[in-house]
């Protein structure tokens, strides 16, 4: 027996579904690909024409400067957005209306519509064409970077037009994906050549001798600007020499190349403007610089030459010619230069300090004799020996005393006072905070229901589920008393579709039974879209912690005025909580300047803990004590941000409060959340002079004796 219509159309859905899914799964694969985003774009706009049967179509992408450029287009110009002047404006007014729609959402606009009226003299936005607009935002982090623009013909029945919108969505947050995806790539090189060049500044002014700048800029500086050659020429007692090419660990002066080079360059120097070679002559170049570029060129066979002369900004009111420059070479040049040419600035601008210091260091007459000449001062005595010899013998006292007798090195610390299992309460997804259920200092257990929020999109998903559910049970009950009548086929196709129908059933169930659960949702059907803020439960080590008092504190205030029926997003912090009856502990910002003597201080102690003191701003005129471990000092030193106090980036610590003070403090009504303190890591110990004076002979050391 044939299959009805009604199985027929069924079966034409599905392998219709499926084509669609997998459309949608190759661009995901694409997604991670690393082709282009031109070859991309070309691709997801092909699919997603030939999914929604759509005769043409764009994607846009934001610029940098804002605008939006064509990214990949199929029979655009098919659509008449160009046949006037006035057309051609309500299309740019609709994609920017598109671009800057807050918050973005895909919509449609049928043919000849438009959205509105505006100021007089405006256009505007609207739909000039014969077909049917079909415009999506590509959204990434919030923003609208792009805009997936699709014509489709105005025959197609309305009512199929959120189905299309709602399929090109999917493609759009596909898009958005690869758009991450690329994001994440550039950063990556960007911290990437951001790291090379930190190492390359570091290298460059390790040292004040020219000629060892000269060959870490030359060496170094090539694999930086990714060229085939970087020389650097200095001028040295008026005279120019080539001091360093990359790749050579010594420069044959006699060579013919290097001649040439050296002519090349006294020329551009006397000249004092950056001479770029890609190929053509330039026709402005001075006579002397043109002769002296030809030469160079027909014996090094360069495509893509760049002079580029050093002026550090210290050497602007001197009367002085220039006295460096640096030279890049490519023999097999890209077809566009203007990326080598600006890495080529950067690295310049880097090594003109570099070499401006050592240049003025070498500068320095007879520097062999004067640092002798120093020490040999400070034995000389005067005419008032007597005087001399008590001021001596003072000052040998107090530096012996200084260096022999010990003192313990103290490392000063800020921070404040937390309870040690503490919680941020965020919503488990978007939504509008309803109800507040408990006040500041309340003390809750663990999963306390602790607000009610309500998610317009969760409601309309949970009742979605809830609708395919009720659709999937009634087609099983009908499946069911089909399969009770007919022939033995029949019922054997009743008995598996029904099969297959309460599968889809149950999964749907599974689906919003997983809903629920991730959003803490009410499952009372009456109460769609309103879900639960829940206290956390405590960990194990936790609850071994805390023993038989476990219970939440809440930590913060003014809550319930500044959330109750406000818009949330799960990045949003609401309430923090605190286990006060457990242990405590102070969170402290080490100064980094400070951070590398407590690190030491556990190799010379050869110990895991230090000892702390500190003191609280609510109670200055006590001492109390604390342990830090060496497993509880972070690993970063982070940006101190807007603290006036300590504008130096600082080290994250926990200080662990032993048992008898936190009794103390626990009696005395101090354990309050946040109380700023102020502390001393005890260092052992060390000479007096050094546990006093630290700070003023690391200044002594960064700036004299490190740079010498």
């Amino acid at each position: 027996m044939s299959a009805g219509p009604e199985a027929l159309d069924r079966n034409a859905l599905e392998q219709e579904r499926r084509k669609l899914n997998l459309r949608l799964e190759e661009v995901s694969r694409l997604c991670e690909s690393e082709m282009p985003p031109s070859v991309f774009y070309g691709e997801l706009l092909r699919r997603l024409l030939e999914s929604l049967a759509a005769p043409l179509g764009a994607v846009w992408l934001k610029t940098a400067q804002g605008n939006l450029q064509l990214q990949f287009q199929i029979n655009l110009k098919d659509a008449g957005f160009d046949k006037t002047d006035e057309s051609r404006a309500m299309h740019e007014e609709l994609l920017r209306y598109a671009l800057t729609l807050t918050p973005p959402k895909p919509f449609h606009l049928m043919p000849k519509t438009g959205l509105g009226s505006t100021d007089p003299g405006k256009t505007a936005p609207g739909n000039p064409t014969d077909f049917t607009l079909l415009v999506v935002p590509i959204v990434v982090n919030g923003m609208t970077v792009g805009i997936i623009e699709v014509g489709q013909g105005s025959n197609r029945a309305a009512n199929a037009i959120p189905g299309f919108l709602q399929y090109a969505t999917l493609m759009s947050d596909l898009a958005a994906r690869f758009q991450r995806n690329q994001n994440m790539a550039t950063m990556a090189g960007q911290q990437q050549l951001w790291s090379q060049l930190e190492v390359f500044s570091r290298q460059i002014h390790g040292t004040l001798t020219p000629i060892d700048v000269a060959y870490v800029v030359a060496n170094e500086g090539r694999r930086l600007v990714a060229c085939d050659r970087v020389s650097v020429v200095l001028r040295q007692h008026g005279d120019i020499a080539v001091e360093a090419i990359s790749g050579a660990d010594v420069v044959e002066k006699r060579s013919n190349l290097v001649q040439l080079m050296k002519v090349l360059a006294k020329e551009v120097l006397n000249w004092g403007e950056k001479l770029v070679f890609n190929g053509i002559q330039d026709d402005t170049l001075p006579p002397k610089v043109s002769s002296a570029l030809d030469n160079y060129l027909a014996e090094s066979g360069s495509k893509l030459l760049v002079i580029q002369p050093l002026k550090d900004e210290r050497e602007e009111k001197s009367k002085l010619p220039i006295r460096s420059a640096i030279i890049m070479e490519c023999f097999d040049p890209p077809t566009d230069a203007q990326q080598l040419i600006a890495r080529l600035e950067v690295v310049g601008r880097h090594c003109t300090s570099a070499l401006y210091n050592a240049i003025e260091h070498r500068r320095i007459p007879m520097r062999w004799v004067w640092m002798p000449i120093v020490k040999f001062q400070e034995g000389l005595g005067g005419q008032k020996k007597a005087i001399f010899a008590a001021i001596s013998g003072a000052v040998v006292l107090l530096v012996s005393v200084l260096i022999l007798v010990p003192y313990p090195l103290k490392m000063e610390a800020t921070g404040q006072l937390q309870p040690e299992v503490r919680r941020k309460i965020f919503p488990s997804t978007e939504g509008i905070i309803r109800e507040i259920r408990v006040s500041p200092g309340a003390i809750i257990p663990e999963n306390t229901n602790l607000g009610i929020m309500h998610d317009g999109q969760l409601e309309r998903e949970i009742r979605g589920f809830r609708k395919e559910i009720q659709l999937a049970s009634a087609d099983v009950l009908m499946f069911e008393q089909r399969a009770t009548k007919g022939s033995e086929s029949d019922k054997l196709q009743s008995h598996t579709e029904a099969e297959k129908t309460r599968i889809v059933r149950d999964a749907k169930e599974r689906e919003l039974q997983a809903l629920l659960a991730r959003t803490n949702g009410d499952p009372v059907p009456q109460r769609e879209g309103f879900f639960y803020l829940r206290a956390p439960f405590f960990t194990s080590t936790e609850a071994s912690l805390l023993g038989e008092k476990r219970s939440w504190t809440i930590l913060s205030t003014n809550f319930k005025e500044d959330l109750t029926e406000r818009a949330v997003k799960p990045t949003d912090e609401l309430l923090r909580l605190g286990a006060k009856d457990g242990p405590w502990e102070i969170e402290t910002k080490i100064p980094q300047q400070n951070i590398g003597h407590i690190l030491m201080a556990y190799h010379d102690l050869n110990s895991d803990v230090l000892d702390v003191e500190f003191i609280l701003r609510a109670d200055s005129s006590r001492k109390f004590h604390g342990k830090l471990r060496r497993d509880r000092i972070g690993g970063e030193a982070m940006p101190a941000g807007n603290d006036q106090e300590n504008p130096d980036p600082m080290v994250t610590a926990f200080v662990t409060i032993t048992k008898e003070e936190l009794a103390k403090l626990r009696v005395d009504n101090l354990l309050v959340s946040g109380t700023e303190i102020r502390a001393k890591i005890r260092c052992g110990n060390k000479p007096m002079g050094y546990a006093l004076f630290y700070g003023v002979w690391e200044f002594f050391y960064e700036k004299v004796v490190f740079f010498f």
